[in-house]
């Protein structure tokens, strides 16, 4: 079986990762795994490098931030890679995330179509079946439903997704997309939650055939190990109970920032807010907290999860919630807020609590020292393992492959 992946990256970011790791277990398995990206640099050696530098930044430009149609650009980088496709001659084409000014949606698209080769495609976030946006719960909007289209009144133009500096197309995006994606014979969709799931399925891929499998979590990268030295290497108070919140960035496009100051303000002294990732925001933290911007490694990481008394996640909107599993990985207790696929990550093992309420967070705070992190550490790790397992999960892909396969040798044959 020959595979070919597509990714905004290869080996970079949580999809990057998630696309190498697939490719990993593919070969370790006989079978022959490709990786097309657009962004970024790759030490994966079957790889190739969708557009070229200049065109995938006229692409953003242009098509995406000036006239808000992304997916319009990258026609000769498009056209070249369609060629190499053609050159390795796929069994199936696993789709992962498109949105980076990259690729042109109809030139690639029109090809699937004419070539039938069989696609599956995971969903990482909502854009596939939007306007634009990633996200759309904070803003409530709903416009994307099957019944109802993209109205071109987007809430979240210069927000969420491809951001638009001056028209909203979204209506005409929406439109194009439903065209388009709709347009393959043979399209599989692979959701990380049931939540995702449920709201596929209200939108216009709602008759695909739709897998959940979790995404998962690598027990050789996150683990529980208690070092001391991290106190002094980031300047962390060894007097006080340590919580940390993780993030790719705390800015201000979300809620995140403002939700986990309000809750330092309500900490008791001795307590510290430990906040990961890199910060956008000209907002100040309190003296109760301290900002690391970049952590070296998984293990480096691991220390700082082990560490703390409590991780506490300010998301409104995640998919999976893959911060949340690291954290639980190292015995931690996690206590999210109750929206989207966030409680399910953490399951019975952890807490969650009205969006925002950060009150209702402290309380869960204070439980969590009343009971012991002992008393939540092995059933988090336990929890992990069994429903967001690295083998077992990544198996569940190439199970769908081979009954795609499956189900096309028998349409040959008739």
């Amino acid at each position: 079986m020959t595979v070919l992946e597509i990714n905004a990256t290869c080996g970079r970011g949580s999809t990057g990762v998630i696309v190498e790791e697939i490719a990993d277990v593919l070969r370790s398995q006989d079978h022959n795994c490709y990786i097309a990206y657009g962004q970024g640099t790759t030490s994966y050696d079957k790889s190739y490098k969708i557009g070229g530098k200049i065109e995938n930044k006229f692409h953003g430009l242009i098509n995406t931030r000036i006239f808000g149609q992304e997916g319009t650009g990258t026609l000769c980088g498009t056209r070249k890679f369609i060629k190499w496709i053609d050159s390795i001659n796929p069994d199936i084409i696993h789709i992962h995330t498109l949105h980076s000014n990259f690729l042109n949606y109809k030139i690639f698209f029109n090809y699937l179509r004419n070539r039938k080769i069989p696609v599956v495609w995971s969903f990482f976030d909502c854009w596939p079946f939007t306007g634009k946006c990633t996200h759309f719960v904070a803003n409530g909007c709903r416009n994307w439903e099957v019944d109802k289209g993209c109205n071109g009144h987007c809430p979240q133009l210069y927000s969420s997704g491809p951001k638009t500096w001056l028209f909203d197309k979204t209506a005409k995006m929406y439109a194009f997309k439903k065209q388009w994606f709709q347009s393959l014979d043979s399209l599989d969709i692979i959701v990380c939650s049931n939540w995702l799931k449920s709201e596929v399925e209200k939108s216009f891929f709602t008759k695909r055939p739709i897998h959940m499998i979790y995404n998962w979590i690598d027990p050789n990268k996150f683990k529980e190990i208690h070092d001391d030295s991290i106190y002094e290497c980031y300047g962390l108070d060894p007097a006080k109970k340590m919580i940390i919140s993780v993030s790719a960035f705390w800015s201000d496009d979300t809620t995140r920032f403002n939700d986990a100051v309000r809750l330092a303000e309500i900490l008791p002294q001795d307590y510290q807010l430990v906040l990961v990732g890199k910060k956008t925001t000209q907002k100040p933290l309190r003296n109760n907290m301290i900002h690391i911007d970049f952590v070296n490694g998984t293990d480096e990481l691991s220390k700082l999860y082990s560490a703390a008394h409590a991780f506490v996640g300010f998301s409104v909107e995640d998919t999976f919630g893959k911060v949340f599993a690291e954290a639980m990985l190292c015995g931690t207790p996690v206590i999210v807020f109750n929206s989207t696929a966030c409680p399910e990550v953490v399951g019975d093992v952890g807490y969650a609590v009205a969006p925002h309420d950060v009150s209702a967070m402290l309380d869960k705070v204070v439980e969590i020292e009343r009971n012991g992190r002992d008393y939540y550490s092995e059933r988090a790790k336990s929890l992990v393992k069994s429903q967001y397992s690295y083998e077992k999960n990544v198996g569940k892909y190439l199970k769908v492959y081979e009954n795609i396969l499956e189900k096309e040798s028998v349409i040959i044959q008739k």
